[in-house]
């Protein structure tokens, strides 16, 4: 907890630095104090030194007190679908708890998972991959397992602050986060990369293309390293507790909520048929959710069980990305990184790292979703000083999100930490080793799968 401190005031000084200097320097006052706005936010969220809900406030009001950015670039987190996905989601995860629904199916898994913790942790990750493939969107596979996840904790004795209940959540999380980033439509950055990809450089991904690239190396060792990870960092072992089965017969709410989940689910694997973004199917299930006279549960339920300091939160999280956008944070360091990168214009598996490295380095600032979009518009840059195809110098980006560190950087992250209220230290203790792994073990293997694709000549 001291170090976490001594990081956050670090952070506070070199803000305070960059902001006092933008106004004494002649030229790139914006930027300055935009770099100093986002250090300060980045150090507070990394490290939790204040409420998450109090360190959107702060990024609001230096936003627009400093004039770093106009309001509506500031605030356009509560114009992003992800923050009411993530609002209809705490909707529907209070439903799935205030009906039953959630300890049922919890029975149902536990009959399967029930042999050992590390069975859960396992099917819990196969089950959040299996769901890829079927839900475009982490945030709304998210937002239907976890409360049932949670409730299969219960089951199994897991209660609250033990480290088996974070372990399944933790299972949930990056189960449809890391894995999911080698299935191009089962992730925002994978469709950032591709709409980018096709509007700068007019290169289409096609989905078996992009699968063979990512999915041997990527797909398959991050989801068997994550059970292993998520057993040895948090030891645990099933209680399962009596008397816990669920009624055979289903009430009238659990028949209805399975009704609406149903019709969610048809309408988020069908979005590219009908438009409907995930966001407005989640916020329009919980809205339903509480409708007198056909909803399942009453809406002082909603006032009691949702707490909307995780909206403020994403909202800034949101509006941090476009705030970068805007100051043109994003490409300066990119620029500036690559200037230092010295590639050898050979096929090197030092060169292969560095360029990841560079995505490393971008996506600690931009976030994963804003990564892609930076690297993108100097790919061509990097290409030539490589001589590698653009096509694998514009995939090196997702080499880069599989490394990622920090819960900030990812929404689905941040939306299991607002539906959950586990701690950040939990996800950090999680995420470094399999960040570690994947430079020790996924990188090298990438770069050997590639070389036999040919993907470097």
């Amino acid at each position: 907890m001291r170090i976490a401190h001594s990081i956050a005031a670090l952070a506070t000084f070199a803000a305070a630095a960059l902001i006092l200097w933008s106004y004494i320097g002649d030229d790139a006052g914006i930027k300055l104090r935009a770099a100093g706005v986002v250090t300060l936010t980045i150090g507070l969220l990394a490290t939790v030194a204040l409420p998450e809900f109090l360190t959107a406030l702060i990024f609001f009001f230096l936003c627009v007190v400093l004039s770093v950015a106009p309001p509506e670039i500031v605030f356009s987190g509560f114009h992003s679908g992800a923050v009411w996905l993530v609002f209809g989601g705490l909707m529907i995860g209070a439903a799935i708890d205030s009906t039953g629904l959630g300890r049922r199916v919890a029975g149902v898994l536990e009959r399967r998972f029930a042999g050992s913790y590390f069975r859960a942790v396992a099917g819990t990750v196969l089950m959040m991959l299996a769901l890829s493939f079927l839900m475009p969107s982490s945030l709304g596979r998210i937002t239907i397992m976890l409360p049932i996840v949670m409730a299969l904790a219960d089951r199994l004795g897991f209660v609250s602050g033990t480290a088996g209940r974070t372990g399944l959540v933790m299972a949930v999380a990056m189960g449809a986060l890391t894995p999911t980033f080698a299935i191009l439509p089962a992730s925002v950055p994978n469709v950032v990369l591709a709409g980018a990809a096709e509007a700068i450089h007019e290169i289409q991904f096609t989905y078996s293309d992009y699968l063979l690239i990512h999915f041997p190396v990527i797909g398959v060792f991050s989801t068997l390293a994550l059970p292993v990870a998520i057993c040895l960092l948090f030891r645990d072992r099933v209680r399962p507790q009596p008397g816990g089965d669920a009624p055979e017969e289903l009430g009238s709410s659990e028949r209805r909520l399975i009704g609406f989940l149903g019709a969610a689910l048809c309408l988020w694997v069908t979005d590219s048929f009908h438009g409907i973004a995930p966001a407005w199917v989640a916020l329009g299930t919980g809205i339903v959710c509480v409708l007198p006279g056909v909803g399942v549960m009453k809406p002082v339920v909603v006032l009691q069980k949702v707490s909307f300091g995780p909206i403020l939160f994403l909202a800034a999280f949101v509006g941090m990305g476009a705030v970068i956008a805007h100051a043109g944070l994003g490409e300066a360091l990119g620029g500036w990184l690559i200037e230092r990168l010295h590639l050898s214009g050979e096929t090197r598996f030092t060169d292969f790292a560095s360029m990841i490295g560079l995505g490393v380095v971008l996506q600690l600032v931009t976030t994963l979703p804003g990564q892609p979009a930076i690297m993108t518009s100097f790919a061509e840059t990097l290409a030539g000083a490589t001589g590698w195809p653009l096509l694998t110098v514009l995939m090196t980006s997702v080499s880069a999100w599989a490394l990622v560190m920090f819960p900030y950087q990812a929404p689905p992250l941040v939306a299991t930490r607002a539906l959950s209220g586990l701690p950040v230290s939990a996800f950090i203790r999680l995420m470094f080793p399999m960040a570690i792994f994947g430079w020790l073990v996924m990188v090298p293997l990438q770069f050997l799968w590639w070389r036999f694709l040919g993907m470097f000549s």
